[in-house]
């Protein structure tokens, strides 16, 4: 009888439940961005949060939780109500990279977390110095394998994408390139335009005005499509390294066993957001590109993008003391 009376008691209140997540959202929404104020991660993420927030009909209040290679504000997203108030601004290191740099993370990238959409991705452009300017991308690989020995590639830092991103250039041409590290990318690009290394696979909006100066040369762009900033400038892969594709992302998460309901209406609402023009023309002047999935299209993409990082975590060697 008291199996029977709780059984009862629990069904009367599934239907306020139902209510509750089906009237989503009664308040304020948190996005977390594992990263620093100010970059492009930072500003894209208000970009969307602002267009989704008029959307839904209710605030999205962006919360900056930087550390720990963008681990500390995804962990803190993995250990939330699953209720769709805190939702993450996903991004390629914390996600699919640093799995395979770090022993033990507090979160799986997988389990944690509830796919709603990609919603952004960013190609870099490889620039050099205006010295080491060629008319053909190939004939610098050329100069690169049989000539200059000892070229050096800047990064980010030690397991950055923009580390891996050389790694694997590094290997497809053959040749032994010295990897530099630096504390972020803003060293690194002023490292190349003051002959300190010879290149740096840089974000497009950072390396734009040095460009425009003449104090980098971009020899490359590293997604499969031409970056519309430099319409000029050949892929990677259309170079003749077709399996080259290397773009930082972001998308957005939820804490896993988020009511599905909860996932469709977010998912529903980020794509018809990241679909507008006046979105895209926002993104884009940020150097990024709308890129919009299905829950499941995301999901399926996350575990590609594992993959294919940690294969380049190998080439490259790549530790974090």
């Amino acid at each position: 009888m008291l199996r029977i009376i709780f059984f009862l008691a629990l069904l009367s209140i599934y239907p306020f439940v139902n209510a509750q997540s089906s009237n989503y959202p009664t308040k304020t929404i948190r996005l977390i961005v594992p990263f620093e104020p100010g970059g492009s991660t930072d500003i894209t993420a208000r970009i969307l949060a602002d267009e989704l927030g008029k959307s839904l009909g209710q605030s999205i209040i962006v919360e900056n939780l930087g550390g720990s290679g963008g681990g500390r504000g995804t962990e803190i997203v993995a250990r939330s109500n699953p209720d769709g108030y805190t939702l993450l601004w996903a991004n390629v290191a914390p996600i699919a990279i640093n799995q395979h740099l770090y022993k033990n993370l507090p979160y799986d990238p997988v389990k944690s977390f509830a796919p709603i959409t990609l919603a952004t991705v960013f190609p870099n452009v490889l620039v050099v110095q205006p010295g080491m300017k060629t008319e053909k991308f190939k004939s610098f690989l050329a100069k690169g394998k049989n000539e200059f020995k000892n070229l050096s590639y800047g990064s980010a830092g030690n397991g950055s994408s923009t580390h891996l991103a050389g790694a694997w250039l590094n290997t497809l041409v053959g040749s032994d390139w010295l990897h530099v590290p630096f504390k972020g990318g803003a060293p690194a690009l002023l490292a190349v335009a003051s002959g300190q290394v010879d290149m740096y696979f840089s974000a497009v909006p950072s390396a734009l005005p040095f460009i425009k100066a003449g104090k980098v040369f971009p020899l490359a762009t590293t997604g499969k499509m031409r970056d519309a900033s430099l319409p000029d400038v050949p892929t990677i892969a259309e170079i003749g390294f077709p399996q080259f594709d290397v773009v930082n992302w972001n998308g957005l998460l939820a804490p896993a066993n988020t009511p599905s309901d909860v996932i469709e209406k977010l998912s529903h609402a980020s794509i018809e957001a990241l679909s507008s023009t006046r979105v895209k023309a926002r993104l884009a002047a940020q150097g990024a590109v709308a890129a919009p999935m299905t829950p499941k299209e995301f999901s399926l993409y996350i575990a590609k993008e594992s993959i294919k990082w940690g294969n380049l975590v190998k080439i490259a060697h790549a530790t974090i003391e």
